[in-house]
Order: structure tokens, then C-alpha cells, then sequence
């Protein structure tokens, strides 16, 4: 291992140590009102070595939103993985399946995805991971409209359905529940009698039948 090579993966380590502390602290029921000097102190971290690795908060909340991202993209392939020659709706379906997953292991990740999906893009160019961010969303629209295509062609999504709009209604559907899940969470329990994992359960699993075919 060459010498810069070395130095990279130090970096990234002690990126993910920070990150770690971040979700540590969350887990622990401080978020809204954490501060720098929080992180530091959870990560064993002097503030000064923080901002060597991330220029501060901000940084560091996107940087979660990426590792969230990765990790639905890590779920979604090791579950296609399991199982060859499913159907283009079966392979939709497991954006259900792996954003409950999500809700259920690590509510924090869909925190992040309800926040930083409202964002406008451009807030991440200072934070030097407008790019990574962009891609991300990219490979997720990718995946929708290439399991819609197969559905068509193998008979299980509906041939009404255009795939430009199935993507659409499936962000739109991803955004709204998560962000209903995380900001109203007290009204669907009193009102519905509903855990946030109930909910996104049983809102994923109605919407998903405007796919399938009959």
C-alpha cells in the first residue's frame, strides 16, 4: 500500500468514526440541539480535529444522508442477490421492503432522508459533495424506471403504467411517507392507532398495487 493510498483510507476512517459518534448520539435521544463540541466529546475527538475532516455540521448531516443512501443501495442489491429472476415488480417491491427495513433499524437514516430530500441540491456545492449526492439520486431514479420497463415487458406491472410517472409517484410517495412517518408521528398513533413502522408498511403496501398488474 503506497503511502497516499494509506493516507486516504485514515481519512475515511476517521470520517466514519465521526459519523459513528453523530448516530450514537442520536440513538441516545439528543439530536435537534447537538452542537460540535457534542460530536467531540462522543467521538473522543478534539473540536479542532473535527473540522479538520468536515468543514462543520453541515458537512456532517449530509454526509449521513450519503452513508444512508449507500446503505439502501447496499440493502436493495444483497436482496436481489438472494433471489434470480424476479420480476420487475418484485424488484420495485423491494424499496418497500428495504425502506421498512430502514424505519425499523435505523430511524435516524430516514430522519436524514426526510430532511435532505425537501433540500434544495445546491446547498451541497460549499459542502464538496454535490456530485456524490446528485449520482445517488440518480441510481435510485435508474432503478425505478428499469424495474418498471421489466414489469411491462414480463407481464407483472400494468402496461398503463408510464414509467416517467411511476417514478415520479414513487419519489413522491417516498418523500411524503417518511417525512409524515418522522414529523407526525404522535397524530398517527393517537389518531390511527399506527406505529411509524405500521405505517410505512401499510401505506408502501396499498401504493404498490397502482403497479402491479391484474
Amino acid at each position: 500500500m503506497t503511502k497516499s493510498i494509506r493516507k486516504q483510507k485514515d481519512i475515511e476512517n476517521r470520517r466514519n468514526e465521526i459519523l459513528d459518534a453523530v448516530e450514537r448520539i442520536y440513538e441516545k435521544g439528543f439530536f435537534d440541539s447537538v452542537t460540535m463540541d457534542d460530536i467531540a466529546k462522543e467521538a473522543e475527538f478534539t473540536k479542532q480535529t473535527l473540522y479538520a475532516y468536515f468543514k462543520g455540521k453541515d458537512e456532517i448531516m449530509a454526509s449521513i444522508y450519503v452513508r444512508a443512501a449507500n446503505r439502501i443501495n447496499s440493502m436493495i442489491k444483497s436482496k436481489l442477490d438472494e433471489k434470480e429472476g424476479m420480476t420487475g415488480y418484485e424488484k420495485l417491491d423491494l424499496m418497500r421492503i428495504v425502506f421498512t427495513e430502514i424505519a425499523i433499524s435505523k430511524p435516524f437514516y430516514t430522519k436524514m432522508m426526510s430532511i435532505y430530500q425537501l433540500k434544495d441540491l445546491r446547498e451541497f456545492k460549499d459542502l464538496g459533495i454535490y456530485d456524490e449526492i446528485l449520482a445517488k439520486n440518480a441510481n435510485l431514479t435508474n432503478y425505478m424506471t428499469d424495474c418498471i420497463i421489466r414489469g411491462k415487458q414480463d407481464g407483472s406491472i400494468a402496461l398503463t403504467v408510464d414509467a416517467q410517472s411511476g417514478v415520479l409517484f414513487l419519489k413522491a410517495l417516498i418523500l411524503g411517507t417518511v417525512s409524515m412517518v418522522v414529523y407526525n408521528e404522535q397524530y398517527i398513533r393517537q389518531e390511527l392507532g399506527l406505529s411509524p413502522f405500521e405505517s410505512l408498511k401499510t401505506i408502501f403496501e396499498f401504493s404498490m398495487r397502482a403497479f402491479k398488474a391484474q
